[in-house]
């Protein structure tokens, strides 16, 4: 059955390849579907009546059967508009020959290609034309004699069984189309919404530039200005200097992550994911805010074992971790704790960082992760892009991974990310995630 479906496929999809607009690829696939279903059929019906001594039938249904075939094969070679001519054509002439000799019922397989054929073409003028080629076919039919005698007629069973094939294979062929512009309909309507939401955010980023990174780099140019003209306390020198430092070392990362989930968002970002040692990586970006730490006498505490691993862009993952340890650093009070440690269930390895800072309010922890907020301020007046979090979201799910938020106002929050365990892990002992504060 498998090898069935495989080789079925291998032949409906003959000629279409990705690049083809969703219109066309799906085009492609129904002509290949009209060809096939012409080919068996013709074949054993070319047998049958040639059984039955209707020769001339049999003849019809074999030419029929080698038009479908040699569809199928330009196809093969992407000759894809000489090939649905060749089709709809052939079925034409083919349904017209044997309805006019054997009132077989062919008339019903001739309005059956006049809806296909509609279906698979845009232009209004070839819509007209076949309209009016089919019914003056059918009426010929109708106002032409009998050529052939009473006796080479196909049997009534029969005539009545090509009737229902072709007003059922109608059915399909409208309701196909129909779920193609169906499908195509809410296509087009995730891609508006999508637009939308980039629009969004590019408005959203470009305020951020204008307000929250304009600004301090205003105010490090008035700082340079005084020092270039001398115009500071030499006392007072350092604790400047300290100033300036502090702001570009800020400045760097809100535009480190605005750039970073623009890329992401706009662009894609490939995730190529290999083994992570997760504690090395932590202590080189605690290694990064150790001014930041020391300034507010924070204690940052690793519980992770030292060969726990995920699976998971490196770069990406560093992206995530910075923003959520500065995150952390941020919104701590002076002289509280950073517990950074890990847990495991059957998919992914979880790593909790914990602060004991201003916390969240729980109506506004949903949105984190999914709008750009406004600028925030840490204990000490740190400020914040309002991207971090969205992009982290954006990188965690690219890796395959999850984030929750626990959190309490005034006691601090516990910010969960779940990425892709490795194998060694389980080996490792599991640990129950706590609850916050």
């Amino acid at each position: 059955m498998n090898h069935f479906r495989k080789y079925w496929k291998l032949l409906s999809h003959i000629g279409a390849h990705p690049g083809m607009s969703y219109i066309d690829f799906k085009r492609v696939y129904m002509i290949n579907l009209i060809a096939l279903l012409c080919l068996f059929p013709t074949i054993f019906f070319s047998i049958l009546n040639l059984i039955d001594h209707r020769y001339i039938l049999a003849a019809i249904n074999f030419c029929n059967s080698i038009c479908a075939l040699t569809v199928l094969l330009l196809q093969y070679y992407e000759k894809h508009t000489i090939a649905k001519a060749t089709l709809l054509t052939s079925n034409a002439v083919f349904f017209f020959a044997g309805a006019l000799l054997y009132k077989n019922g062919g008339e019903y397989f001739l309005l059956c290609t006049l809806i296909v054929s509609m279906l698979m073409y845009d232009n209004r003028k070839i819509h007209i034309a076949l309209c009016i080629t089919v019914a003056f076919l059918i009426s010929l039919l109708y106002l032409l004699p009998d050529i052939l005698p009473l006796s080479q007629q196909v049997p009534r069973s029969r005539s009545v069984f090509n009737i229902i094939n072709a007003l059922a294979f109608m059915v399909v062929a409208v309701n196909f189309f129909l779920d193609i512009i169906y499908k195509n309909i809410k296509k087009i309507e995730q891609q508006r919404r999508n637009l939308e939401s980039m629009n969004r955010d590019k408005e959203k980023i470009f305020s951020i530039i204008a307000h929250d990174i304009k600004s301090p780099f205003a105010n490090l140019e008035a700082l340079v200005f005084m020092f270039r003209n001398q115009m500071l306390d030499s006392t007072n020198s350092q604790e400047y200097i300290q100033q300036i430092f502090q702001q570009i070392t800020q400045q760097n990362q809100a535009l480190d992550d605005l750039l970073q989930w623009g890329s992401s968002s706009m662009q894609g970002m490939n995730t190529k994911a290999s083994p992570q040692l997760i504690k090395p990586m932590i202590q080189k970006i605690i290694e990064v805010f150790n001014e930041n730490t020391q300034s507010k006498q924070l204690k940052i505490n690793i519980d992770i074992p030292n060969n726990t691993q995920i699976i998971a862009n490196r770069d990406h993952t560093i992206i995530i971790l910075r923003n959520l340890i500065s995150n952390a650093i941020k919104f701590s009070y002076v002289n509280g704790n950073i517990n950074i440690y890990t847990s495991m269930d059957e998919t992914y390895t979880h790593i909790h960082i914990q602060d004991e800072g201003i916390g969240i309010n729980p109506s506004k922890s949903a949105a984190l992760f999914n709008e750009i907020q406004q600028k925030s301020f840490g204990t000490e007046d740190e400020p914040g892009s309002g991207v971090g979090l969205v992009l982290c979201k954006d990188l965690i799910e690219r890796n395959k991974g999850v984030v929750n938020i626990q959190s309490t106002p005034n006691k601090g929050s516990v910010f969960t990310v779940g990425l892709p365990s490795c194998p060694s892990n389980k080996q490792q002992s599991k640990v129950q995630v706590p609850t916050c504060c």
